[in-house]
Formats: C-alpha cells, structure tokens, sequence
C-alpha cells in the first residue's frame, strides 16, 4: 500500500501486487499490477515495470513516505535496497550501508518515526549485529540520490545464547534502545515468538509464546496500524 503526490486532489492511495507465472509458452515472467483507488473506474492494471525474477526480495517490504522498500538481493551484485515510487510507479535500486556479494547476512528494514528507515544487519561469520539509520526521507529533493546512511548500534552476538531469526524491529533513536521480534518453527505444527530489548550493554529476553501454526498468525511489531482515514 502506498500513494502518489501528484494528483491534485492530495495523496492518491494505490495497491502494489506482484507475482510469477506461465505465459502461453510455459515460461514463468514476473508480472506486477496496480490498483488506484481514488479512481472513478478503479480495476488491476498492468505495470510497464515489473520486478525481475533474478531478483530476491527477504521479508516484507515497509512503508514510508507513500512509497514501499525491501531487502533484495541478486546472485551476481549481491544485496540492495529496492524501493517502489508509486508516483512514477517504478522500481529503483538503492544501496545499504555495506556493500557485500554474500548471503551471509540477514538484513531487515524498519521505520523510525515516519522520517527515516532504519536497517538490521547481523553478520553470520563474524557475530556482529549493527543497526543503520538513514537520513530523514524528504520527496522534495532527490531522494534516491542523497540517501546515507549511519551506524547507531554496534553489538556482538552469541548465537548460541540467542535466537536470531528477526522479522520485525522498531527503534528508539532517543533513547537508543531497539526492540526486536523473531519467530521460530517447532516440529512444524507450533512457533515460538521471542521479544528482546536492546540497546548500550543490554540484550534481555522480555517475551516468549507459542502458539499453534497458521496461515494467518504472524508475530510482528509495528508503529502503528495503517489506515486510510485521516486523523
């Protein structure tokens, strides 16, 4: 979900979906289509642009500023941020802080106060997890040009005390305390949710449930519940 800026009735509310399938030579293409609806005759439309099958996105995409990001990846230059503009409706790579051509990290995005992203980067090898702000998002000037980043928090990780399967995360850049969420499959049928804090010299364990497995239970921690009345 995400909107565009140029219509001058305001924001203009779109839904992006994207999926593979087989043509009539039974060869599988990536296809994406976009619902608008602010539009009198709203209906799935087809993009020009579509997202490539080479690439490979890691968990959910988020949402800032009308537009959505995610965590990608590609065999042969590795990992980077892709990002949909749903004014010119188009897919734009951007870089993360570290450059790597190995799938040896897990990297997952958040939003820090409705201005900024923030990224999750744990090292496999080494053990380290950091986490990155960018600087504030701003659809006035290029944002896709002057996007940097910075480390904020810089942690060394015991695997074994740890579980660190993270899906989720929101970040206190006040106060410089993160909270995070993972899940963790058990003999297929039941999953457990673990929450932890952290920040300077601290990593605890403050939640811990499992529940039954299904289609629709998945433990996430947002900033808030998405809407589209306004407040």
């Amino acid at each position: 979900l995400g909107y565009s800026r140029s219509s001058s009735y305001g924001h203009s509310y779109k839904i992006l979906r994207c999926f593979d399938y087989q043509n009539d030579q039974k060869v599988w293409v990536p296809r994406c289509e976009i619902y608008e609806l602010s539009s009198d005759h709203s209906c799935w439309r087809v993009l020009d642009d579509s997202f490539p099958l080479d690439h490979i996105t890691f968990r959910d995409g988020i949402s800032l500023k009308g537009d959505t990001y995610w965590v990608a990846g590609d065999k042969e230059i590795g990992y980077f941020m892709m990002k949909f503009d749903f004014t010119t409706e188009r897919f734009v790579c951007l870089p993360l802080p570290i450059q790597t051509d190995r799938f040896l990290h897990v990297f997952v995005l958040s939003v820090v106060r409705d201005e900024k992203l923030s990224l999750l980067q744990i090292d496999d090898v080494s053990h380290v997890m950091r986490i990155w702000v960018s600087n504030k998002i701003n659809h006035e000037e290029d944002a896709n040009k002057d996007l940097s980043w910075r480390s904020d928090f810089v942690l060394e990780v015991d695997f074994e005390d740890y579980n660190m399967y993270f899906k989720t995360f929101l970040l206190d850049e006040e106060n410089k305390v993160a909270l995070l969420c993972c899940d963790i499959d058990l003999l297929w049928d039941y999953y457990t949710t673990i929450i932890y804090i952290i920040g300077k010299n601290m990593l605890k364990e403050v939640y811990k449930g499992t529940v039954k497995k299904s289609i629709s239970n998945s433990s996430l921690v947002i900033t808030y519940v998405p809407s589209l009345v306004r407040i």
